[in-house]
């Protein structure tokens, strides 16, 4: 995986492509975007908490599974953070981590945000 990855809004080729796997059926995103939603209540927390704790492994492995999953979502800001802190906790650290982590929450409020706003772009409003 490379050292930079990009930090800009959502890669909307990479959303419209999972979108569109199955035409007319958007289950496989939706379920994606649910699962996103979800982990991001209690990311940060978790990531906080391991931090806290001085446990580097830890937080390297969730960091690196949010890397992972916000890539293939196309929330590339959130997988920028999350990385940020899977390099330092792979130095065998968790010093400094507590400022990455608060970019982190705010990555995940928005990639929750803007998640929501493209799945209502496509789905037919509620009566």
């Amino acid at each position: 995986m490379p050292d930079q990855i990009p930090e800009d809004g959502l890669d909307l080729a990479r959303l419209e492509m999972l979108r569109d796997l199955d035409p007319g059926d958007t289950t496989y995103l939706d379920r994606a975007i649910a699962n996103f939603v979800t982990t991001a209540q209690t990311a940060g927390g978790t990531v906080r908490d391991a931090a806290q704790r001085g446990d580097h492994e830890e937080l390297r492995a969730v960091t690196h599974k949010m890397v992972g999953n916000s890539l293939n979502l196309g929330v590339n800001y959130v997988g920028a953070a999350a990385r940020r802190l899977e390099l330092l906790a792979s130095e065998g650290s968790t010093e400094g981590a507590l400022p990455l982590i608060d970019r982190l929450d705010a990555a995940l409020a928005r990639g929750v945000e803007d998640l929501l706003a493209f799945q209502a772009s496509y789905q037919p409003p509620r009566s």
